[in-house]
């Protein structure tokens, strides 16, 4: 488990339990932009033509969805993990500080119904919410 995180503004605090969740929200969008594509290139040993080819949208966007419209880089286990981890785009690396949750406490509270590492959202930890829309 990783250590509690708590950023100024946020009404709650996060310590990821690798529920794998985030990375399986149906309809979900992993925004990608060219440093992302380059550096996920870069770690699969693949040009950055054949990385976007067989990982991003045609419009060049965001990821392709994987195996039951989840990130087409989630490993499933135990302990669900992120294939690309050390370089997965920066939308990624802020969850679950982002603007919508700290400003839409519907939004917030759907994240933390889904997510059991938020803490202190209002219904404790894992209380819950959806993170659809973007990633």
């Amino acid at each position: 488990m990783s250590e509690l995180q708590a950023r100024p503004g946020y009404p709650f605090q996060f310590r990821c339990r690798r529920s794998g969740n985030c990375c399986a929200v149906p309809g979900g969008v992993v925004q990608v932009g060219s440093q992302d594509v380059a550096a996920i290139a870069a770690h699969l040993g693949l040009s950055e033509a054949a990385c976007r080819s067989r990982y991003v949208t045609a419009d060049g966007q965001r990821l392709v969805d994987g195996f039951g419209n989840r990130c087409v880089f989630l490993v499933d286990g135990a302990e669900p993990s992120c294939s690309i981890y050390p370089v997965r785009p920066q939308r990624c690396r802020d969850w679950p500080f982002w603007p919508e949750l700290k400003d839409d406490p519907a939004a917030l509270a759907a994240a933390a119904r889904r997510c059991p590492g938020i803490e202190g959202a209002g219904g404790g930890a894992g209380s819950g919410a959806s993170v659809g829309g973007v990633a």
